[in-house]
């Protein structure tokens, strides 16, 4: 090659430079977004499960959030944080700016969320009522759900232990659905987390190694659950298994409230005789099933029980959750004597 040429070549790359260090100093960083700030109105979006940055860019885009996803995705190169955007339903403005937008997504109270609270020990009947006012929903809808469950018609099917009854299943948790949740759904969920506990716990196995089936092992964490405050559930489950072991009648108030579908302390002399499978002062040994749903705490308590001689247990101050426990007839009539004296005082 000639020097002319080699010139030549050199001046056109200069000149090319030039041009290029022009566009920069006059657009150094590309074209800008025209939308900025908080924007305006209200839009729903939804993010699904799996969704990178890129595809959650497209989706504002598309429902007029970010003027378009490939600014969304720019201003998402510096921030770290941008990474953490869950998947759901979000309460989004139009024409947002993409940073503004991406801080959105980024604060919980954007979220568009159902909080169900299914407390320990709801029998199921309250449990539906719960989860319908939670739910923001007709009792009926809940109840139809529910007949689905226990019929084998939803998505997930009860275990074969739970004999087509929903009671005990409903695993008590803080659930946080997505606002527009059908019942369904919501139900479906909360079984799962019942089964989540029934493999965090070994359930079948721990039971089958103890001498009774996973259905009598809820039905005992029921009733811990029942007559208990939590720092007793290991003594109280200790209890039931030595009544068990000897023949003794359980006599648990918890049973006569579920039989009377009631919630008291004393009980006339006609409805401790109230005919009802579930009355342990009647029948004698377990319950046919569950009472409530309990939790984690009292089913491990069940699986691991305390060490005790323990046959009696009495709540001798319910307020301040003062319960105490003996293996002698004439020490509980003490105990009973105890609470009569406080239930006057206090009720």
């Amino acid at each position: 090659m000639s020097q002319l040429n080699k010139k030549l070549i050199l001046i056109a790359i200069g000149a090319l430079a030039a041009v290029v260090a022009l566009v920069v100093v006059i657009y150094p960083t590309g074209p800008k977004e025209s939308w900025s700030g908080a924007g305006y109105g209200d839009v729903a979006i939804e993010i699904p499960d799996g969704a990178n940055l890129t595809e959650i860019g497209r989706i504002l885009a598309a429902a007029g959030v970010v003027e378009t996803a490939s600014f969304f995705a720019i201003s998402t190169y510096d921030r770290e944080e941008a990474k953490r955007i869950q998947p759901g339903r979000y309460s989004m403005a139009l024409e947002m700016g993409s940073d503004e937008a991406i801080d959105r997504l980024l604060d919980p109270e954007s979220k568009l969320q159902a909080l169900v609270l299914l407390q320990e020990g709801l029998r199921l009947s309250s449990a539906i009522n719960a989860i319908a006012r939670q739910l923001q929903i007709p009792q009926t809808e809940v109840i139809k759900a529910i007949e689905d469950l226990e019929s084998g018609k939803l998505k997930i099917e009860l275990p074969d232990y739970a004999e087509r009854s929903a009671e005990g299943f409903l695993f008590p948790a803080t659930y946080s659905f997505r606002d527009n949740v059908s019942v369904e759904e919501a139900i479906v969920e909360i079984v799962q987390r019942y089964y989540k506990t029934e493999r965090a716990v070994n359930l079948k196995v721990a039971a089958q190694k103890m001498g009774f089936s996973a259905r009598e092992m809820l039905t005992m964490a029921s009733l811990v659950e029942g007559e208990a405050f939590p720092r007793d559930f290991g003594k109280v489950a200790r209890t039931i298994l030595n009544r068990l072991k000897v023949n003794m009648p359980l006599q648990f108030d918890a049973t006569v409230n579920y039989a009377l579908g009631s919630n008291k302390l004393l009980f006339t002399p006609e409805q401790f005789a109230f005919d009802s499978p579930y009355n342990t002062y009647k029948y004698p040994g377990l319950p046919p099933g569950p009472i409530n749903s309990p939790g984690e705490a009292a089913i491990r308590a069940v699986l691991n029980p305390d060490e005790g001689d323990w046959l009696y247990f009495v709540s001798t101050n319910p307020d301040k959750g003062i319960t105490k426990f003996t293996a002698s007839y004439s020490e509980f009539l003490k105990f009973r004597s105890e609470f009569q004296a406080w239930y006057r005082e206090n009720r």
